[in-house]
Protein backbone atom coordinates (compact mmCIF):
# COMPACT_ATOMS: atom_id res chain seq x y z
CA UNK A 1 0.00 0.00 0.00
CA UNK A 2 1.51 3.33 -0.82
CA UNK A 3 1.11 6.82 1.14
CA UNK A 4 -1.74 7.98 -0.93
CA UNK A 5 -3.83 5.25 -0.09
CA UNK A 6 -3.37 5.50 3.43
CA UNK A 7 -3.82 9.09 3.90
CA UNK A 8 -7.52 7.98 2.29
CA UNK A 9 -8.19 5.45 4.39
CA UNK A 10 -7.45 8.35 7.40
CA UNK A 11 -9.50 10.89 5.72
CA UNK A 12 -12.74 8.62 5.11
CA UNK A 13 -12.31 7.46 8.30
CA UNK A 14 -12.32 10.45 10.18
CA UNK A 15 -15.29 11.90 7.89
CA UNK A 16 -17.40 8.75 8.32
CA UNK A 17 -17.14 9.26 12.25
CA UNK A 18 -17.87 12.82 11.75
CA UNK A 19 -21.18 11.09 10.13
CA UNK A 20 -21.79 8.87 13.10
CA UNK A 21 -21.06 11.44 15.78
CA UNK A 22 -23.89 14.20 13.82
CA UNK A 23 -26.67 11.38 13.53
CA UNK A 24 -26.27 10.20 17.90
CA UNK A 25 -26.35 13.72 18.34
CA UNK A 26 -29.76 14.12 16.40
CA UNK A 27 -31.03 11.69 17.87
CA UNK A 28 -30.40 12.61 20.63
CA UNK A 29 -31.50 16.02 20.83
CA UNK A 30 -34.50 15.10 18.59
CA UNK A 31 -36.66 13.46 22.21
CA UNK A 32 -35.59 16.67 24.14
CA UNK A 33 -36.95 19.11 21.46
CA UNK A 34 -40.39 16.99 21.49
CA UNK A 35 -40.24 16.77 25.16
CA UNK A 36 -39.96 20.18 24.90
CA UNK A 37 -42.63 20.68 22.60
CA UNK A 38 -44.94 18.08 24.93
CA UNK A 39 -44.10 20.15 28.09
CA UNK A 40 -45.74 23.94 26.51
CA UNK A 41 -49.29 22.18 25.24
CA UNK A 42 -51.08 21.72 28.90
CA UNK A 43 -50.39 24.97 29.65
CA UNK A 44 -52.56 26.81 26.58
CA UNK A 45 -55.40 24.18 28.29
CA UNK A 46 -54.96 25.98 31.68
CA UNK A 47 -55.30 29.57 30.48
CA UNK A 48 -58.18 29.24 28.14
CA UNK A 49 -60.30 27.90 31.11
CA UNK A 50 -59.01 30.24 33.33
CA UNK A 51 -59.13 33.35 30.70
CA UNK A 52 -62.96 32.19 30.54
CA UNK A 53 -64.03 31.84 34.60
CA UNK A 54 -62.25 35.29 34.58
CA UNK A 55 -64.70 36.79 32.51
CA UNK A 56 -67.55 35.03 34.00
CA UNK A 57 -66.89 36.50 37.36
CA UNK A 58 -66.68 39.54 35.88
CA UNK A 59 -69.97 39.71 34.32
CA UNK A 60 -71.16 38.09 37.84
CA UNK A 61 -70.01 40.78 39.98
CA UNK A 62 -71.14 43.33 37.53
CA UNK A 63 -74.48 41.90 37.26
CA UNK A 64 -74.48 42.22 41.15
CA UNK A 65 -73.14 45.76 41.48
CA UNK A 66 -76.00 46.32 38.75
CA UNK A 67 -78.79 44.66 41.09
CA UNK A 68 -77.10 46.49 44.03
CA UNK A 69 -77.60 49.45 42.67
CA UNK A 70 -81.37 49.10 41.62
CA UNK A 71 -81.94 47.84 44.66
CA UNK A 72 -80.61 50.93 46.97
CA UNK A 73 -82.51 52.96 44.51
CA UNK A 74 -86.17 51.24 44.70
CA UNK A 75 -85.61 51.11 48.75
CA UNK A 76 -84.98 54.84 48.78
CA UNK A 77 -87.64 55.71 46.44
CA UNK A 78 -90.05 52.91 49.03
CA UNK A 79 -88.49 55.27 51.74
CA UNK A 80 -89.58 58.46 49.86
CA UNK A 81 -92.44 57.46 49.19
CA UNK A 82 -93.26 55.77 53.03
CA UNK A 83 -92.13 59.92 54.43
CA UNK A 84 -94.53 61.45 51.62
CA UNK A 85 -97.59 58.89 52.91
CA UNK A 86 -96.40 59.80 56.76
CA UNK A 87 -96.83 63.59 56.06
CA UNK A 88 -99.55 63.21 53.95
CA UNK A 89 -101.55 61.59 57.25
CA UNK A 90 -99.94 63.80 59.21
CA UNK A 91 -101.31 66.69 57.79
CA UNK A 92 -104.68 64.91 57.26
CA UNK A 93 -104.61 64.68 61.09
CA UNK A 94 -104.12 67.97 61.95
CA UNK A 95 -106.67 69.04 59.18
CA UNK A 96 -109.06 67.10 61.26
CA UNK A 97 -108.13 68.07 64.64
CA UNK A 98 -108.33 72.01 63.23
CA UNK A 99 -111.67 71.52 61.93
CA UNK A 100 -112.73 69.52 65.44
CA UNK A 101 -111.27 72.39 67.37
CA UNK A 102 -112.94 74.91 64.78
CA UNK A 103 -116.58 73.02 65.23
CA UNK A 104 -116.13 73.45 69.35
CA UNK A 105 -115.46 77.32 69.28
CA UNK A 106 -118.32 77.75 66.89
CA UNK A 107 -120.35 75.47 69.17
CA UNK A 108 -119.09 77.60 72.48
CA UNK A 109 -119.37 81.09 70.58
CA UNK A 110 -122.93 79.92 69.89
CA UNK A 111 -123.34 79.03 73.38
CA UNK A 112 -122.37 82.27 74.25
CA UNK A 113 -124.23 83.99 72.02
CA UNK A 114 -127.29 82.86 73.52
CA UNK A 115 -126.33 83.51 76.90
CA UNK A 116 -125.43 87.05 75.43
CA UNK A 117 -128.97 87.50 74.18
CA UNK A 118 -130.89 86.04 77.41
CA UNK A 119 -128.02 88.70 78.91
CA UNK A 120 -129.53 91.38 76.92
CA UNK A 121 -133.03 90.71 77.70
CA UNK A 122 -132.57 90.51 81.29
CA UNK A 123 -130.61 93.85 80.76
CA UNK A 124 -133.46 95.20 79.30
CA UNK A 125 -136.10 94.62 81.68
CA UNK A 126 -133.78 95.70 84.76
CA UNK A 127 -133.06 98.65 83.20
CA UNK A 128 -136.56 99.68 82.51
CA UNK A 129 -137.67 99.30 85.91
CA UNK A 130 -135.38 100.06 88.72
CA UNK A 131 -137.65 99.90 91.45
CA UNK A 132 -138.23 96.39 92.81
CA UNK A 133 -139.14 94.55 96.19
CA UNK A 134 -136.29 91.69 96.41
CA UNK A 135 -138.41 88.58 97.88
CA UNK A 136 -135.85 87.38 100.48
CA UNK A 137 -137.51 83.80 101.65
CA UNK A 138 -134.64 83.46 104.17
CA UNK A 139 -135.28 87.06 105.28
CA UNK A 140 -138.57 85.57 108.06
CA UNK A 141 -140.63 85.90 105.07
CA UNK A 142 -140.29 89.76 105.23
CA UNK A 143 -139.67 91.78 101.26
CA UNK A 144 -136.61 93.68 100.78
CA UNK A 145 -137.03 97.03 99.21
CA UNK A 146 -134.10 98.41 96.82
CA UNK A 147 -133.62 99.01 93.35
CA UNK A 148 -131.91 97.54 90.68
CA UNK A 149 -129.37 98.36 87.87
CA UNK A 150 -126.87 96.62 86.02
CA UNK A 151 -123.50 96.50 83.86
CA UNK A 152 -122.73 93.62 81.44
CA UNK A 153 -122.94 90.57 83.13
CA UNK A 154 -123.30 91.72 87.23
CA UNK A 155 -126.51 93.41 88.43
CA UNK A 156 -127.01 95.30 91.56
CA UNK A 157 -129.40 95.43 94.13
CA UNK A 158 -128.97 98.76 96.28
CA UNK A 159 -131.10 98.53 100.26
CA UNK A 160 -131.80 100.86 102.83
CA UNK A 161 -129.63 101.64 105.80
CA UNK A 162 -128.00 99.30 108.36
CA UNK A 163 -124.70 98.02 110.15
CA UNK A 164 -122.19 96.37 107.66
CA UNK A 165 -122.76 92.78 109.15
CA UNK A 166 -126.73 93.33 108.80
CA UNK A 167 -126.08 94.00 105.12
CA UNK A 168 -123.82 90.95 105.21
CA UNK A 169 -126.56 89.06 106.29
CA UNK A 170 -129.66 90.60 103.97
CA UNK A 171 -127.72 89.97 101.00
CA UNK A 172 -127.10 86.23 101.77
CA UNK A 173 -130.68 85.80 103.13
CA UNK A 174 -131.25 87.23 99.33
CA UNK A 175 -128.76 84.68 97.40
CA UNK A 176 -127.08 88.23 97.11
CA UNK A 177 -123.26 88.56 97.97
CA UNK A 178 -122.15 92.29 99.44
CA UNK A 179 -120.80 93.93 96.87
CA UNK A 180 -117.07 93.21 95.37
CA UNK A 181 -115.53 95.58 92.91
CA UNK A 182 -114.02 93.88 90.01
CA UNK A 183 -111.38 96.30 88.86
CA UNK A 184 -111.31 99.93 88.10
CA UNK A 185 -114.14 99.97 85.13
CA UNK A 186 -116.24 99.03 87.86
CA UNK A 187 -115.47 101.39 90.62
CA UNK A 188 -116.01 104.29 88.08
CA UNK A 189 -118.64 103.32 86.35
CA UNK A 190 -120.68 102.50 90.14
CA UNK A 191 -119.84 106.09 90.87
CA UNK A 192 -121.32 107.20 88.80
CA UNK A 193 -124.50 105.34 89.59
CA UNK A 194 -124.57 105.95 92.83
CA UNK A 195 -126.16 108.92 94.86
CA UNK A 196 -124.19 111.36 97.15
CA UNK A 197 -123.99 109.01 100.35
CA UNK A 198 -121.37 106.14 101.66
CA UNK A 199 -122.78 102.70 100.72
CA UNK A 200 -121.42 99.54 102.36
CA UNK A 201 -119.33 96.74 100.54
CA UNK A 202 -117.97 93.49 100.66
CA UNK A 203 -114.30 94.61 101.70
CA UNK A 204 -113.04 94.33 105.69
CA UNK A 205 -110.85 94.12 107.28
CA UNK A 206 -109.12 90.50 108.46
CA UNK A 207 -107.28 90.88 111.67
CA UNK A 208 -105.78 87.33 111.82
CA UNK A 209 -104.29 87.68 108.87
CA UNK A 210 -103.79 91.27 109.47
CA UNK A 211 -105.38 92.68 105.73
CA UNK A 212 -107.96 94.06 103.60
CA UNK A 213 -109.69 91.33 101.88
CA UNK A 214 -112.60 91.18 99.81
CA UNK A 215 -116.08 89.02 101.37
CA UNK A 216 -115.40 84.93 100.77
CA UNK A 217 -112.09 85.76 99.55
CA UNK A 218 -113.15 86.98 95.98
CA UNK A 219 -111.19 87.68 93.59
CA UNK A 220 -110.40 91.41 92.62
CA UNK A 221 -108.12 92.99 89.91
CA UNK A 222 -108.37 96.33 92.04
CA UNK A 223 -105.69 97.37 93.39
CA UNK A 224 -105.94 98.23 97.39
CA UNK A 225 -102.32 99.42 97.63
CA UNK A 226 -103.98 102.61 95.68
CA UNK A 227 -106.51 103.34 97.99
CA UNK A 228 -105.83 104.65 101.86
CA UNK A 229 -107.56 102.13 104.03
CA UNK A 230 -106.62 102.56 107.73
CA UNK A 231 -108.25 100.19 110.12
CA UNK A 232 -107.64 101.83 113.13
CA UNK A 233 -110.47 104.11 112.01
CA UNK A 234 -112.68 101.01 111.39
CA UNK A 235 -112.51 98.02 109.78
CA UNK A 236 -115.40 98.21 107.19
CA UNK A 237 -114.86 99.56 103.85
CA UNK A 238 -117.60 101.90 102.34
CA UNK A 239 -117.99 103.56 98.81
CA UNK A 240 -119.11 106.92 97.65
CA UNK A 241 -118.88 109.10 94.84
CA UNK A 242 -115.48 110.32 95.11
CA UNK A 243 -113.72 107.66 97.23
CA UNK A 244 -113.26 104.27 98.41
CA UNK A 245 -112.95 104.45 102.39
CA UNK A 246 -113.42 102.81 105.61
CA UNK A 247 -115.58 103.16 109.10
CA UNK A 248 -116.94 101.55 112.04
CA UNK A 249 -118.90 98.96 111.30
CA UNK A 250 -121.58 100.23 113.45
CA UNK A 251 -122.60 103.01 111.34
CA UNK A 252 -125.83 102.99 109.43
CA UNK A 253 -124.98 103.76 105.75
CA UNK A 254 -127.07 101.76 102.56
CA UNK A 255 -126.15 98.27 101.13
CA UNK A 256 -125.00 97.41 97.33
CA UNK A 257 -125.58 93.58 96.77
CA UNK A 258 -124.53 92.02 93.79
CA UNK A 259 -125.43 88.74 91.50
CA UNK A 260 -124.17 87.62 87.88
CA UNK A 261 -127.12 86.90 85.39
CA UNK A 262 -125.81 83.72 84.64
CA UNK A 263 -126.38 82.62 88.41
CA UNK A 264 -129.98 84.21 88.62
CA UNK A 265 -132.50 80.85 88.89
CA UNK A 266 -135.54 82.82 88.28
CA UNK A 267 -137.34 86.01 88.28
CA UNK A 268 -135.62 87.59 92.37
CA UNK A 269 -137.51 90.60 90.91
CA UNK A 270 -141.41 91.69 91.34
CA UNK A 271 -142.41 95.79 90.78
CA UNK A 272 -142.97 97.53 93.76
Amino acid sequence: MSDEEITYTTVSFHKSSDLQNRERADETQGPREAGHGESSVPWQLIAIPLGILCSILLVTVAVLVTHIFQYVQEKHELQKTLNNLHQNTSIMQNDKYLKEETLKNKSIDYDALKLDQQTLRTLNRCYQETKFVLDCKRHRGKHVEGHWFCCGIKCYFIMGNKHWDECEQTCRDCSLSLLTIDDDDELKFLQLQIKPNNYWIGLSYDTRRSKWQWIDNSPSKLDLNTVKLNHNTGRCAFLSRTRLDNDNCNQLYPCICEKRLDKFPGSYCSKS
